[in-house]
């Protein structure tokens, strides 16, 4: 049955035109390929933890996968059957503004690259790493994980503004923001996961845009 139409020569025709075996029930993997960290930046690290300008510092192999992968179909497709081309080689966490100046500085001055990552929603492979990105090559590559920025910091409901950390997930800041009896206007499909610097950075719709604008027009 298709659309309420009974098709019977459909099967058939997918295994001659497609060569899709639909009796094939391939499990999803268990267990992730992952490479160890390919390029550790001492110099950067040891400065980092010197400064102590980060909430939490992470080599585990779950978090550099996690943070190595968007939702694309293919993304999805790799971390269930397969592995993805390369790894971030370590997660950061910045608790506060002052932390991510910081980072970024040293970032600068030791050649690292810094990747930052929402809620790890978006389907334009924004966050999947290709060891043929020039200048990457040789460089460390850090996932800059803004989930612990995640505030209302002030609502000043006279003029209908908000300051919000980057890292606060869609249905958080709807809930904090209901308590001083305003809302955002902005609802993605992905409001549950995705973040307030993630709708930004992709110049995000949602499904009240008609009324509200997208997220450029309500920053």
């Amino acid at each position: 049955m298709y659309s309420g139409h009974e098709l019977p020569n459909f099967y058939k025709w997918v295994q001659e035109n497609i060569a899709i075996n639909v009796d094939d029930q391939k499990r999803a993997q268990q267990e992730v390929e992952i490479d160890p960290p390919r390029n550790v930046n001492h110099g950067f690290l040891k400065e980092v933890e010197e400064k102590n300008c980060f909430s939490r510092l992470s080599f585990e192999k779950w978090e550099r996968i996690m943070h190595s992968h968007g939702a694309s179909l293919r993304e999805v497709f790799a971390l269930r059957y397969g592995r993805f081309e390369r790894y971030v080689d370590v997660v950061l966490y910045p608790g506060s503004t002052e932390h991510v100046q910081a980072i970024v500085a040293l970032a600068n001055t030791h050649n690292v690259v810094l990747i930052p990552y929402g809620g790890g929603t978006n389907v334009t492979q924004a966050l999947a790493l290709k060891n043929s990105y020039k200048g990457t090559a040789d460089r460390m590559i850090v996932s800059l994980d803004m989930s612990r920025m995640n505030k209302v910091l002030w609502v000043d409901k006279e003029n209908m503004i908000a300051c919000v950390q980057a890292g606060i997930r869609g249905q958080d800041l709807e809930r904090d923001l209901r308590m001083s009896g305003v809302i955002s206007g902005h609802e993605p499909d992905s409001s549950e996961f995705s973040t307030m610097g993630g709708w930004i950075s992709t110049r995000a719709s949602g499904m009240k845009k008609n009324t509200y604008g997208n997220i450029e027009e309500i920053v």
